[in-house]
């Protein structure tokens, strides 16, 4: 584990914070990238992008007070210190959604093609956030005897024995739908296919690594598997909605 990049004095640079502050950096060079390339309303993007940035941060932030509501109960006053950087994925996706419901509607916007856009600016992202989380020893798996099993020699992990680098497994999960699923936009001019296909392969994948992890949650597998039905839902949604479009033409 590489907790600390960097220390001096008082000064503490953490690893985990760089690393977030690149998948925010690069999370947000391909949103405009992709917007760009396929002829969306720019100006909805830069007058609503901290919008729905907020909802993203207070949907996480709210989601994780709710998913480890124990912590908060004694120090409610905790709720508020953002700056320890726990926010729930979940939360962080609900907020987006909402936000581009709200949005769009308001602004007559097509909600499918900032969807999509936004999943896979978030897909992008979660790969630094994965390997984060590799650096700062959390999410870590259970013991194995597999030769590419990490020991990590930290109080924060109870394991001593080699254990799963899930982290990893998730940043590579991430990656292989992330470069599929915008590869796929290339061949499609239906929105709301790619955004759905990805989201829904992203937590069927991570619904399966949850399984080598060394803190397994019911919550967490629960709420994967509800996320992936929702996905395949909106998929078949667009799908038929691309038929349809094709009928009438």
């Amino acid at each position: 584990m590489f907790d600390i990049l960097f220390q001096y004095g008082s000064v503490t640079i953490r690893t985990l914070n760089v690393i977030l502050a690149l998948a925010f950096l690069f999370g947000g060079i391909y949103l405009i990238r992709y917007a760009n390339r396929r002829k969306m309303n720019m100006s909805f993007l830069s007058h609503h992008v901290f919008t729905v940035l907020l909802a993203m941060l207070i949907g996480g932030r709210i989601a994780y007070v709710l998913e480890n509501i124990e912590l908060f109960v004694s120090n409610p006053i905790y709720i508020f210190f953002v700056w320890d950087l726990n926010f729930s994925f979940f939360g962080v996706l609900y907020g987006m959604i909402v936000a581009l419901v709200i949005l769009a509607k308001k602004y007559r916007e097509d909600m499918w093609s900032w969807f999509d856009a936004c999943t896979l600016s978030i897909l992008l992202a979660m790969i630094f956030v994965h390997i984060g989380h590799f650096f700062n020893g959390t999410h870590y798996g259970r013991p194995t005897d597999l030769p590419w099993g990490i020991a990590f020699d930290t109080q924060s992990i109870p394991y001593l024995n080699p254990i799963h680098p899930t982290q990893i497994y998730a940043a590579i999960l991430a990656s292989i739908v992330f470069f599929y699923v915008s590869k796929k936009s290339k061949r499609t001019d239906l929105f709301g296919i790619v955004g759905t296909l990805g989201l829904m392969l992203y937590s069927l994948g991570m619904m399966g690594i949850d399984f080598f992890h060394g803190d397994p949650s019911i919550y967490v597998k629960v709420s994967y598997s509800v996320i992936a039905a929702l996905s395949f839902i909106s998929l078949v949604h667009c799908s038929h909605k691309k038929l349809t479009l094709q009928i009438q033409k």
